[in-house]
């Protein structure tokens, strides 16, 4: 197996209060549902979740992302996430999301690291590793817009 560290940062800005957008986050049962692609999540320890994706295909291979993260927060702006050894994991991740004040609203940044396994044959390493980094981007391009939608529109 192969592994594809892909690290990725995106912005959005949301118009609600700070303490709102904290809340939505910090409640990751409530919010995984942003998340693109995204098949279950379910709390298996004190800020501890399990996440299970759809399957993916490329080409000839296909594999599921399965990992356990553990969540830390500070109550008003930010929130870290650390992988940690779950039972059948393939995917090693870690990031942080903060909130920060901006004159439309709040900005929130999430900057994450995920590294799938990945079956790939060595000949195919650079050509996957760059399909990853674009995913990546893409999917949390997607879970910002859709955090966003779901925040203004319980505004």
């Amino acid at each position: 197996m192969a592994k594809f560290p892909t690290e990725v940062e995106r912005i959005v800005t949301v118009k609600v209060p700070m303490a709102r957008a904290y809340e939505y986050l910090w409640d990751v049962i409530a919010s995984f549902h942003c998340i693109p692609g995204i098949a279950s999540c379910v709390r298996v320890g004190d800020d501890t979740y399990r996440f299970v994706y759809e399957e993916r295909s490329m080409g000839p291979l296909s594999m599921v992302v399965r990992y356990t993260a553990r969540y830390e927060g500070n109550g008003k702006d930010t929130i870290q996430f650390e992988g940690g050894a779950g039972e059948d994991d393939n995917t090693d991740v870690n990031g942080v999301i903060r909130l920060e004040p901006d004159r439309d609203g709040i900005r929130i940044v999430v900057k994450q690291m995920a590294a799938p396994d990945t079956p790939v044959p060595r000949l195919l390493q650079g050509m996957v590793r760059s399909f990853a980094e674009r995913e990546a981007g893409a999917a949390l391009e997607k879970h910002l817009a859709n955090v966003k939608r779901a925040l203004e529109e319980s505004a």
